[in-house]
C-alpha cells in the first residue's frame, strides 16, 4: 500500500523542527511491524488476532512523512506539487500494476466465472483510484465475503490516494497562520476527524471503515508530529519511558484487538498514538525502542514491506481457494518463504529502478505506466463484458458457476421484511406489508434471520392457502431476551413482546442460522409463544459448507472428485440438531438435517442443474421451494 511505499527514498534534511536530519531507520522497523501484523492476522497465526491496525500504523506514517514531503514543496523555490506527486506515482503505480497483472491470469487460470469478474471489477477500480468505494458497495449482506475478493487489500490504497489529493491544502493554509493557530487548527481537525468517525461507525460501520474522511484523522496525527505539535522530549528517561510504553501499547493493540473491537474508532487511538508517539520520539531522541525498531532485520523488512503487502493477500486467497481447510504450520512457514522471495525481488527489480535516479525506467515511468495501466483496463474490460469468461468451462460448470452471483434473492425480500445491516434500523420494517393478517386465511409468521427469509418464497408457493407473513432480520436469533445487532434484537422484542400478544396467529416458525447455546434457551421461547398461537414450529439448522455450495460442485466437476462434496460439508450443524432434538418435542421441531441429509450426506441439488443454496448455507428460491414441499409431507402442520 501507499503508506507502506512511503519509503526510505527520502533521506535529505527536513525542515522540520522535531527530525533529525536522515534517513529514519526507526520508521522502516514500525513498516515492518505493521505489515507483520497485517500478514500474520490474515494468515491466522495465532496471538495476532488485531494485526489489521498495522493499517492504521501506515495511515499514521504516511500522515507524517507527506506533510514533510509537502511542507518542501510548498517553499517559493520548489516546482510546485507535481514533483511530489510523481514521486507517489512512481513509488505506488509499478509494483501495484505487477501484482494486478499476475492477480488478473492466475484469476483467468483457476477463479469460476463469478469471481473472476467481480475480480475484473476490482482491477478497473484501482485503475481509478477508487478500491476503498468499490469494496464498500459490495458489502451487502449477501455479497461475497473478504476472502474471496484477491484485490480486497488494495481498498487501503484508494484511501491513500484520495488524501493526497486534500493533502496539498494542508501546508498551503497552514503556512499562513502562525505557529501556534496552525497547533490549534490541526488539533481541532484531528478532534473532528476522530469525532466524525465514531458517530459515522454506530451507524454504518462499513462507511466508516472503508471511507477516507472517516480515517481522516490517522492521517492528522502523523500531520501533528510533523508540524511540531507535541514538544521535544528532552530528558532521556521520558524519552525511554514515552517510548516504551508506546511498544508496548502497539503490541497491546495488535495482540487484543478483534473483531469485535469497535474499529476504527475511539479503540483506534492506541495503535495511532503510539505510532505517532514512537516517531516523535525517535526524532529527537535514540532510545531502546527505536534501537529495536532500527535493528538491521525490522529495517529490512519495512524496506520491502510495501512488496510485502501486495503480494501477501493474493497469495494467501489462491492458496485457501486451492484448499480451504486451515493453513497448516508448514503451509504458513513454506508460503512465509515463497512471499517473501517475491517481495524481495519485486523490490528489487521494479520498485528501486523507478525511482531510483539515472536509471532508465525512472526516466520513461510515464510512457510505461500508462500501457500498462492501459492494458490492465482492456484486459478487464473484456473480461467484465464476457462476464467472466465463463466457456473457459464446461457448459455444466458454467451453469452453476452463474450461481456466484446470485441475484434472484426475491424469497428474502430483503429493506421490506428482511432488515439487514445495509439498512440498520428496525424501524425500516415494512410493518404493513410484512405483518398483513388475512380473515378466513390460516395466517403463518415467520420469524428469524436470514435462515427464516429465505423460507418465504418456498411457503408463500407451497402453502398457498395460508397467508405467510415474515419478521426476519439479521444479526441476532428469534429468542426471547434475544442477543446481538440492535436493529435485530429490536424487532425480535417488538414481535414476542408487542405484536404477537395483540394479534394471535395459526402458526409461529422459528428459524435461524443457530448456535450451540440457543439450545438453552430455545424450549423457553418455544413455550412462551405458544400462548400466541394454535402451533409453534422450530426450523433446525440447514446444511452448511466450507465454500459456496456451487463452487464446490463445479470444483467436484472439474476435479472428477466427489468426495470434494462431503469434504465440504461442515459437520457443526449435525451437533446442533442433535442438541434441539433433545430440548424440543418432535411436533414442535423439524430437523431439516434429518429431511436433507439422509445417511449423513446432505442433498446438493433442488432440480437438475440448480443447487440448493447459492453461498454456504441459503437456499435458492427453488431450494426454498425444495424444502416447503418437503415440509408440507410431514405431519407437523397438518389438522391445524
Amino acid at each position: 500500500m501507499s503508506a507502506i511505499g512511503l519509503a526510505a527514498e527520502d533521506r535529505r534534511a527536513t525542515t522540520s523542527p522535531v527530525v533529525r536530519a536522515g534517513y529514519r531507520a526507526d520508521i522502516d522497523g514500525l513498516r515492518a511491524i505493521a505489515v507483520l501484523a497485517v500478514i500474520f492476522t490474515h494468515a491466522n497465526v495465532s496471538g495476532f488476532t488485531g494485526g489489521f491496525v498495522g493499517v492504521d500504523v501506515f495511515f499514521v506514517i504516511s500522515g507524517f512523512l507527506i506533510t514533510r514531503n509537502l511542507e518542501r514543496a510548498s517553499q517559493p523555490h520548489e516546482r510546485g506539487f507535481w514533483p511530489f506527486y510523481a514521486r507517489r506515482l512512481r513509488r505506488t503505480l509499478p509494483a501495484l500494476y505487477l501484482v494486478a497483472f499476475v492477480t488478473l491470469l492466475a484469476g483467468v487460470a483457476l477463479l469460476l466465472a463469478g469471481d473472476l469478474n467481480d475480480l475484473a471489477h476490482s482491477v478497473i477500480a484501482l485503475l481509478l483510484f477508487v478500491p476503498n468505494l468499490y469494496f464498500l458497495s459490495q458489502t451487502g449482506y449477501f455479497d461475497h465475503e473478504a476472502v474471496t475478493k484477491p484485490l480486497l487489500h488494495t481498498w487501503s490504497l484508494g484511501v491513500e490516494e484520495q488524501f493526497y489529493l486534500v493533502a496539498p491544502l494542508l501546508p498551503l493554509v497552514l503556512r499562513r497562520l502562525v505557529p501556534s493557530a496552525r497547533k490549534t487548527v490541526l488539533v481541532g481537525l484531528f478532534a473532528l476527524g476522530l469525532a466524525a468517525c465514531v458517530g459515522l461507525r454506530a451507524t454504518a460501520p462499513a462507511a466508516a471503515f472503508y471511507l477516507m474522511p472517516a480515517r481522516l484523522w490517522e492521517f492528522l496525527a502523523g500531520c501533528l508530529v510533523a508540524e511540531a505539535v507535541f514538544p521535544p522530549i528532552a530528558a532521556r528517561w521520558k524519552a525511554e519511558a514515552i517510548s516504551g510504553a508506546a511498544l508496548l501499547g502497539l503490541a497491546v493493540a495488535i495482540c487484543t484487538f478483534s473483531a469485535t473491537t469497535a474499529h476504527p474508532g475511539l479503540p483506534t487511538l492506541l495503535p495511532c498514538l503510539a505510532t505517532a508517539a514512537l516517531i516523535h520520539v525517535g526524532g529527537t531522541q535514540t532510545t531502546l525502542a527505536s534501537r529495536v525498531l532500527g535493528s538491521k532485520p525490522l529495517a529490512g523488512i519495512g524496506l520491502i514491506s510495501y512488496s510485502l503487502y501486495l503480494w501477501h493477500w493474493p497469495l494467501l486467497f489462491f492458496v485457501r481457494t486451492a484448499d480451504w481447510h486451515p493453513l497448516s504450520l508448514a503451509t504458513q512457514i513454506a508460503g512465509g518463504g515463497v512471499l517473501i522471495g517475491i517481495s524481495v525481488s519485486t523490490w528489487r527489480f521494479v520498485e528501486t529502478p523507478f525511482r531510483s535516479s539515472g536509471s532508465p525506467l525512472r526516466r520513461h515511468a510515464l510512457r510505461i505506466l500508462l500501457p500498462a495501466a492501459a492494458l490492465l483496463a482492456v484486459g478487464s474490460g473484456v473480461m467484465i463484458v464476457a462476464r467472466g469468461l465463463p466457456a473457459r468451462f464446461a457448459p455444466e460448470v458454467a451453469a452453476l458457476a452463474a450461481y456466484d452471483d446470485y441475484i434472484d434473492r426475491r424469497q428474502f425480500r430483503e429493506g421490506e421484511c428482511f432488515i439487514t445491516s445495509r439498512y440498520g434500523d428496525a424501524a425500516l420494517f415494512n410493518r404493513p406489508t410484512c405483518l398483513r393478517q388475512i380473515p378466513g386465511r390460516q395466517n403463518y409468521l415467520i420469524i428469524g434471520d436470514s435462515h427464516a427469509a429465505h423460507l418465504w418464497t418456498g411457503f408463500n408457493t407451497v402453502f398457498a392457502a395460508a397467508n405467510v407473513m415474515q419478521a426476519t432480520a439479521s444479526g441476532c436469533r428469534p429468542l426471547l431476551e434475544s442477543e446481538g445487532k440492535k436493529y435485530c434484537t429490536d424487532l425480535m422484542r417488538e414481535m414476542m413482546r408487542i405484536y404477537l400478544p395483540q394479534h394471535r396467529v395459526d402458526v409461529i416458525i422459528l428459524a435461524a442460522a443457530w448456535e450451540f447455546e440457543d439450545a438453552a434457551r430455545i424450549a423457553e421461547t418455544v413455550a412462551y409463544l405458544t400462548r400466541y398461537a394454535r402451533k409453534v414450529v422450530v426450523i433446525g439448522h440447514v446444511p452448511k459448507h466450507a465454500q459456496a455450495l456451487p463452487q464446490l460442485l463445479s470444483r467436484s466437476i472439474l476435479e472428477h472428485n466427489e468426495a470434494l462434496i462431503l469434504e465440504g460439508q461442515l459437520s457443526y450443524p449435525f451437533e446442533i440438531d442433535l442438541l434441539f432434538k433433545k430440548v424440543l418435542h418432535q411436533t414442535n421441531y423439524i430437523s431439516m438435517l434429518d429431511a436433507l441429509c439422509p445417511q449423513g450426506r446432505c442433498i446438493v441439488y433442488a432440480a437438475p442443474g440448480i443447487p440448493l443454496q447459492f453461498d454456504t448455507s441459503h437456499f435458492t428460491t427453488e431450494g426454498s421451494v425444495f424444502v416447503a414441499k418437503y415440509i408440507d409431507g410431514t405431519d407437523i402442520l397438518k389438522g391445524l
